[in-house]
């Protein structure tokens, strides 16, 4: 059996060698790359700290340009509420109109009361068949 590992490069052919830097590579690839990466999150977290940008100016509702919120809710009872209150009451932009796609639940996220109560566009796909 032929040796292929480091301690006999020199004594390889070209197609070991070539073989053995193909290997050392495809192993120490993700390492060295995550030594990089941990390099970015460090400087990020220290050298960018209390930098943020703070000069925003708010667009008047007049300029604001329509924008549509498209929510996938399938089965999100416990979740839907919260995310149109968040929407409709916390939200710092006013010309957006939302779109609930309830694709077929099996719980109670079509008929919730809350959803009736903001002027949402409320389309029930019924369950779908492919």
């Amino acid at each position: 059996m032929v040796n292929i590992f480091i301690d006999h490069i020199l004594e390889a052919t070209l197609g070991q060698t070539l073989l053995n830097i193909f290997l050392l590579i495809l192993c120490l690839y993700p390492v060295v790359g995550s030594f990089f990466w941990f390099a970015g999150a460090l400087s990020y977290r220290f050298l960018k700290t209390n930098k943020r940008d703070t000069d925003w100016q708010p667009i008047p509702p007049a300029k604001q340009p329509l924008i549509t919120i498209m929510i996938p809710a399938h089965n999100e009872e416990v979740m839907i509420e919260e995310t149109i209150t968040y929407l409709f009451e916390e939200l710092n932009y006013e010309n957006f109109e939302v779109l609930v796609m309830n694709d077929g639940s099996t719980d109670r996220t079509a008929p919730l009361k809350l959803l009736r109560n903001y002027r949402l566009n409320i389309r029930d796909c019924g369950r779908l068949k492919f």
